[in-house]
């Protein structure tokens, strides 16, 4: 059957299920050609730079790479991992990375425990880093409101003094989100 036909067809459908198909023949088409040896190659130099950059304190090469380990993305999927990297980038005050945990944490993102304590903590860092673009800190405020309604007034105040104690906006988003 031609490519024309075979869309009109699938298109007979409905929109969902023809989206869905085409969705899954595009997969199986890709899936089907060999991965590219230089390619392959080249992303793991470029993950080990990017790792490199990480360690000599780049806090949005940190970022890239805790999100990398978190999705499984030009690595093995290692949540430890990811978080560890993404708390290191916290720490050097990446507002992307505050936004991310405060994510992770709230949804209990693919085995990492949710903890509204968490959440609110890193969404309270990440609605104030100037830096971050005002989407991303809309979402933030939305977290922390959300988190602060299961959290008594007691674990709000000691959060939000851990949260002043916490270093201060650090530029940008990380390269691959921009």
């Amino acid at each position: 059957m031609p490519v024309r036909s075979r869309t009109l067809s699938i298109l007979c459908l409905g929109p969902v299920a023809a989206i869905f198909l085409l969705c899954a023949a595009s997969r199986v088409q890709a899936e089907a050609l060999p991965p590219d040896p230089e390619e392959a190659a080249a992303s793991a130099a470029t993950f080990e730079d990017l790792v490199a950059r990480a360690q000599a304190g780049d806090a949005s090469a940190a970022c890239e790479v805790g999100v990398a380990y978190l999705n499984g993305t030009r690595v093995a999927q290692d949540f430890r991992q990811g978080l560890a990297w993404l708390v290191l980038s916290s720490d050097f005050a990446f507002g992307y990375a505050r936004y991310v945990l405060a994510d992770v944490y709230s949804r209990g993102y693919a085995g990492v425990p949710i903890s509204d304590e968490n959440a609110y903590y890193y969404a309270s860092l990440a609605a104030a880093a100037s830096s971050l673009p005002e989407k991303y800190r809309q979402r933030a405020v939305k977290l922390r409101n959300a988190c602060a309604k299961r959290l008594t007034a007691a674990q709000i105040a000691s959060l939000q003094a851990r949260a002043a104690l916490a270093p201060l906006d650090a530029a940008g988003l990380p390269a691959t989100t921009r």
